[in-house]
């Protein structure tokens, strides 16, 4: 297929695959290829062969080692805005995960849980500019991410949170004190949506609720 991604970001998302193996580059290539019947509204995912178009570029190795990390500084290296990174690993652990983080790979897949709807979605992410790490790694990452988050990611312009930048957008005005109603407001949304966003964050931050939401985020130097 040959459509262009559209300015607006309802187009397709141009991904490139890059592989230590040609077992593993294909079989990565298939399942982004996957007919996935998501329905409409959802950005297709085309693969391309040439990095310098695409928007992601999906990085495929066994761990966190030499080669990988050499891949992740030659997109840091690469003059003006290239694709951003996809990692899909074998081993990942926290200390792996960060690593990773610290070099610039902001999304990651487990390989053994790398579904072809998935590892769409996280692409879709990455084009959006969010980032998508395995869920167990979250809280063992919050602290060490919060750290490398203020020292190393910040003064390059980047971010590993844990949330996407409307989850952000709520939890700041939380804590500046705004209520359910002023936030749907301010924001655009329906106070329903509003809640259903307090919920994602309470899970993906592993708290009981909007209170502790913000003093985990404060902690950890997300907001």
């Amino acid at each position: 297929m040959t459509a262009d991604p559209r300015p607006d970001g309802t187009g397709p998302v141009r991904a490139a695959v890059r592989a230590r193996d040609p077992i593993s580059q294909a079989g990565v290539v298939a399942q982004l290829g996957t007919e996935s019947g998501e329905g409409a509204g959802v950005r297709p995912v085309l693969v391309t062969a040439d990095d310098g178009t695409a928007d992601v570029l999906v990085v495929v190795g066994d761990a966190v080692d030499d080669w990988l990390l050499a891949q992740l500084d030659g997109l840091a290296a690469a003059d003006g805005p290239g694709p951003r990174p996809v990692l899909v690993v074998g081993q990942l652990d926290d200390t792996a995960g960060l690593q990773a983080i610290e070099a610039g790979g902001l999304s990651m897949v487990r390989r053994a849980e790398s579904t072809a709807p998935l590892l769409r979605e996280v692409v879709r992410a990455a084009a959006r500019g969010e980032a998508r790490l395995p869920t167990d790694l979250l809280s063992s990452l919050l602290t060490r991410v919060g750290r490398a988050q203020r020292q190393v990611l910040a003064p390059r312009g980047l971010t590993i949170l844990p949330l996407s930048p409307r989850q952000l957008a709520v939890l700041r005005m939380i804590a500046a004190g705004a209520d359910t109603a002023t936030i749907a407001r301010d924001l655009s949304y329906s106070e329903r949506s509003i809640k259903n966003i307090v919920h994602e964050i309470t899970v993906q931050l592993g708290v009981r609720n909007r209170t502790q939401a913000v003093a985990q985020a404060i902690r950890e130097g997300l907001i």
